[in-house]
């Protein structure tokens, strides 16, 4: 059993000249490439994990739930290059919001703009803040190329107070994601995104971790037996993340 404090003493960290330049490029732009997110190693482990996943559960390109799959994808909640990066931006107050995969098959089609919720601001009221709502990390497992359906992002839109074109519409200033394996890619949650279409003869499977701050409700209810036994043995960090505080 781990000891100490879920609640972590101090809500903001101290950050280096590095990771502010790189907290002012995600809260200015909406999104962050992150180098050496995971190993080698780590990848080719996620992608037995989801492979077999995938096999299970009938070749669905969605899988939910995702630290309930395997045990294999548990370090994924408390990844340290990507957790230095989500409290530099949302305070050490950090819970899990949902924890995904998907499997992009050849010929899967473009996916209209979106966000991943509705805009959390009146635009006639209080402007959008210093702090994100919600911020998602995906860990891709294979090479991102254009022809792979990358994830495409409009940089800035994250602070525009209307809703993104309903349709895959190319946009003037977007930006095509192409990362490596290894690499993972944070976006606020407000920052339109979409799926490309996959017109390559490969998959594109990525794992996908979203973090909020800990008061607001996660999507997943977190009681499996994997993250139930996570939350009640793990680190105060993994049980902060886990939603081990009831109320606040």
């Amino acid at each position: 059993m781990a000891e100490g404090p879920v609640v972590p003493p101090t809500l903001n960290v101290e950050l280096d000249h590095q990771l502010q330049q790189e907290v002012n490029f995600f809260l200015k732009w909406g999104y962050l490439i992150v180098n050496d997110a995971a190993t080698p190693e780590q990848i080719e482990s996620l992608r037995n994990a989801l492979d077999e996943s995938y096999e299970r559960r009938d070749k669905s390109q969605f899988i939910g739930e995702l630290l309930e799959e395997d045990d294999r994808f548990a370090f994924l909640l408390d990844n340290p290059p990507v957790m230095k990066r989500m409290e530099a931006i949302l305070g050490t107050c950090v819970q899990l919001h949902s924890a995904t995969a998907r499997i992009v098959e050849p010929g899967t089609p473009d996916q209209n703009w979106h966000r991943d919720g509705p805009w959390p601001v009146d635009p006639f009221g209080t402007p959008y803040g210093s702090l994100p709502a919600q911020i998602n990390c995906g860990y891709y497992l294979d090479e991102v190329t254009d022809e792979k359906g990358p994830t495409v992002v409009q940089p800035g839109s994250h602070r525009a107070p209307f809703r993104p074109p309903p349709s895959p519409v190319q946009l003037p200033d977007e930006k095509r994601v192409l990362v490596s394996p290894g690499q993972a890619v944070m976006f606020d949650g407000w920052t339109w995104h979409r799926g490309a279409a996959n017109t390559s003869s490969q998959r594109r499977r990525v794992c996908l971790m979203c973090y909020q701050n800990a008061w607001m409700k996660s999507r997943e209810p977190f009681n499996g037996p994997r993250v139930t036994k996570l939350r009640e043995e793990g680190t105060p960090q993994q049980k902060l993340l886990l939603g081990a505080i009831p109320k606040w």
